[in-house]
């Protein structure tokens, strides 16, 4: 997957929405990552302190060897695929960084109750790929709870027995999952400095002391610095 390119990126409509969703599913089966935790997933990631290699992402999403997995796809489905993960990273990446509100992918029940609990678990999967740069959230008072409505989400059912553990109260989840997205946010907000430095061009350090304009030229010529070497 190439990463963000910057800029706003149109977002998917529900056809292409509901078409990633289908290249997900049959990319590999079982494994791969569904529409909705893909969006959250590409949040966490987003927000991440310190970047990471598109291929690693591939993988987590693809959940397997991604050379392999797209190799084994026909032509038209890997382009599909690839242009539609980038464009919807692209178009999350637009929403976090405008900070004026962000539009989640989420599953809604046949009764038009929002779920959130695929959200929230690959959002917890995005954190997890790089859980120790998040650890300055833990060290601050104002934001070391800001994953605990992620949690709650995730951690309804055991993911090995598929059981209920605790049930979120149907009239209380959708104020969970409106804390959750407030809180990817303040997440996204609270990492800004720190994405800034990772990507800004690394300090040129100098092997040798600097040598002063009137300084003798290292060169060994006897003249000063700035007759020599210095004023070429």
């Amino acid at each position: 997957m190439i990463p963000s390119t910057g800029g706003h990126a149109l977002a998917l409509n529900d056809e292409e929405l509901h078409r990633l969703d289908e290249l997900l599913a049959g990319a590999n089966e079982d494994e791969s990552m569904t529409l909705e935790e893909f969006d959250g997933f590409t949040a966490a990631t987003l927000t991440s302190p310190v970047p990471i290699p598109p291929e690693e992402l591939l993988g987590e999403i693809l959940g397997g060897a991604p050379d392999e997995i797209t190799a084994a796809l026909p032509e038209a489905d890997n382009e599909a695929l690839q242009r539609l993960l980038r464009r919807h990273r692209d178009n999350v990446a637009y929403q976090l960084h405008d900070g004026q509100g962000f539009s989640p992918v989420l599953a809604y029940d046949d009764e038009g109750r929002v779920d959130g609990r695929g959200w929230a678990i690959g959002y917890l999967r995005g954190v997890g790929m790089r859980a120790e740069d998040w650890s300055p959230l833990d060290n601050d008072d104002d934001f070391a709870d800001v994953l605990d409505p992620m949690v709650r989400l995730a951690d309804e059912f055991d993911p090995e027995s598929g059981e209920l553990r605790e049930a979120i109260p149907v009239d209380e989840r959708p104020k969970v999952v409106e804390e959750m997205i407030s809180n990817a946010m303040d997440a996204f907000a609270f990492f800004q400095e720190a994405r800034e430095r990772a990507l800004s061009p690394a300090t040129v350090r100098r092997d040798q002391p600097k040598v002063g304009r009137n300084d003798p030229c290292p060169c060994g010529s006897g003249r000063k610095y700035k007759a020599c070497h210095g004023g070429q």
